[in-house]
């Protein structure tokens, strides 16, 4: 006789165990789970009711505006037949997009556990017509297309385009409503299978009309292109050239949204978004997709290869030329630098510096620009257009510049008459100090106080200009006074003694001392002597210094102001 092991005791009770915590778990969970099924859905909050109502509402007014439209059409006559089908079809496309926006609406409400069902019967009926209503609408809009003729003036024909891409835009707005459609119907229980097919079909049929439509309006750019090369004079060509151009930005934009509508219906669109990505260059979200991008980028360089093979070596010559023909005139330049900086340097050339550096560089520069367009003529470009794009842009800039314009001619006008130099000590503008640079816009000063300061031309041209170092020599005004008790003989020896004697005073023109006035509280003499203009300021300093050490040593005194008082005492009557 045989007895279990402990091992086969061990896992025959965790067995028991397990199956029988598994009952009791089922057990307590079942009348929890019927009682959670069993709740009852909240009541709709009365706000979103009221909501519910007014959208209702107006889907009922659109389908009785849209009847109403129906029944006065048939007995109109002339545009008012054409004004109430427009009215039919925008009534229709309210409706569609108010009846999505309830359902939407509801489906929200029922995900957070309210009560929709008032409202869920009323909805699934109009979802059930919305289809067959949309596609009647598409119809109708299809039937109300029209091409514009050739044969009208460009004016009207770009107006037909406006009319026949605007009807296109309406189109797509019901296309994208049986989109929406076709992602709500499920959740309510309807099946849109049917619908699924209609619009992939509908989608692939139009987007391929309008990539042909596309194709077309760039063979006719390119057509126009060229008869607008040969007679760009002729008016009416460049009309239908900017016709063309219109038409193919308007189906470039609608294909756009074609792609956008197909994208959303999962169709495919990487042909399309490549066409739209080679016309318009716009890297869109519609259109960015790496393949397409990577496609693009070897049928250019593909044939910039094909280029490059058959235009290579000739443009390479030309290039080479252009670069032979800048190098030789760059020569010439720094040559002819040199020889106009020989001439105005010379003795006998008398002018300032600035006008030697605008004389040097002007020279430079157009010899450098006459080499670069006859560099560039050898590229196929016709300086004639381009000199006068020159020159109009030269307007453009001038016009922007006037404040600066104005320096120019005053730094011009500053070279022509040349108040002063580089190197001269001026007063102007406000500002005294050397003049340490001059351009045609400004002048830089730097003071005395080794200050730099840089002042435009204008400025300068428009007040007082003092050269203070114009001239060779200067003469210095001094004024010295005595007291009224000292010896003006004596006073007026000493003075001219002081003059004689010292070194950088110049003999001619002779200095002067004269007696010039009685002041209040001295006799002043006036005391002018003329020195070379590099020598004033130590001149004045030191004859200052001479003229109180003499007075000192000879007992003549320099007066302070003073004023007498007298005091009379006068007594009561």
């Amino acid at each position: 006789m045989k007895f279990p092991n402990a091992t086969t005791h061990s896992l025959t009770a965790l067995r028991t165990l397990a199956i029988t915590s598994l009952c009791l778990l089922m057990l307590a969970s079942a009348p929890a789970t019927a009682q959670q099924d069993a709740q009852p859905a909240q009541p709709l909050p009365a706000e979103t009711a009221k909501r519910f109502e007014q959208m209702a509402a107006s889907i009922k007014a659109e389908e009785e505006d849209i009847q109403s439209a129906i029944d006065r059409q048939q007995v109109a006559e002339g545009v008012a037949v054409d004004i109430l089908a427009a009215r039919v079809d925008r009534s229709a496309t309210a409706k569609f997009g108010l009846v999505l926006a309830l359902a939407r609406d509801i489906l929200a409400q029922r995900s957070k556990g309210f009560d929709v069902s008032a409202y869920e019967a009323g909805v699934v009926e109009d979802l059930k017509r919305l289809p067959e209503s949309a596609k009647g609408a598409i119809e109708r809009l299809r039937a109300r297309l029209k091409f514009p003729s050739t044969d009208l003036p460009p004016r009207e024909f770009v107006y037909g385009d406006q009319v026949l891409f605007k009807r296109l835009a309406e189109i797509d707005n019901v296309y994208q409503i049986v989109i929406d459609y076709i992602a709500v119907a499920d959740k309510f229980g309807l099946d849109a299978t049917r619908e699924q097919e209609f619009i992939v079909n509908a989608l692939t049929e139009a987007a391929a009309n309008r990539s042909v439509f596309l194709e077309l309006g760039l063979n006719n750019i390119a057509a126009l292109r060229s008869s607008v090369s040969t007679l760009p004079k002729n008016a009416e060509l460049t009309d239908w050239y900017s016709a063309a151009q219109a038409r193919v930005r308007a189906t470039a934009a609608s294909m756009q949204r074609m792609i956008g509508l197909m994208n959303a219906a999962g169709i495919e669109t990487r042909q399309y978004r490549k066409q739209v990505l080679s016309v318009t260059g716009e890297i869109t979200t519609d259109v960015l997709d790496v393949g397409i991008v990577t496609n693009l980028v070897k049928e250019w360089g593909g044939g910039m290869i094909d280029i490059a093979a058959k235009e290579g070596p000739k443009w390479l010559l030309r290039i080479l030329l252009m670069a032979l023909i800048i190098f030789v005139f760059f020569q010439i330049s720094k040559l002819a630098q040199k020889v106009v900086i020989r001439g105005l340097t010379s003795r006998r050339v008398n002018v300032s510096h600035l006008l030697k550096e605008m004389i040097t560089s002007a020279v430079s520069n157009l010899i450098i620009l006459f080499g670069i367009l006859i560099a560039v003529s050898q590229l196929g470009v016709s300086l004639g257009p381009l000199l006068a794009g020159l020159g109009i842009a030269g307007f453009i800039i001038g016009f922007a510049l006037q404040d600066s314009l104005s320096n120019f001619a005053s730094g011009m006008l500053i070279l022509i008459y040349r108040p002063f130099d580089v190197g001269d000590v001026v007063s102007s503008g406000g500002v005294t100090g050397k003049v340490s640079a001059m351009s045609l816009v400004n002048t830089t000063f730097k003071t005395f106080d080794n200050q730099v300061l840089v002042v435009p031309n204008n400025l300068i041209w428009q007040s007082v200009i003092t050269n203070v170092t114009a001239l060779q020599e200067r003469r210095i005004d001094m004024v010295f006074g005595i007291s009224y008790g000292d010896d003006i003989e004596k006073a007026q020896k000493i003075l001219e003694n002081i003059l004689q004697e010292h070194e950088a005073v110049l003999d001619d023109p002779e200095p002067m001392v004269r007696l010039h006035e009685f002041g209040e509280s001295s006799i002043n003499f006036i005391v002018r002597p003329w020195v070379k203009t590099a020598e004033y300021w130590e001149t004045f300093w030191s004859l200052n210094k001479a003229v109180k050490l003499r007075f000192d040593a000879e007992g003549i005194s320099i007066p302070f102001p003073q004023r007498d008082v007298h005091l009379f005492d006068s007594k009561a009557d």
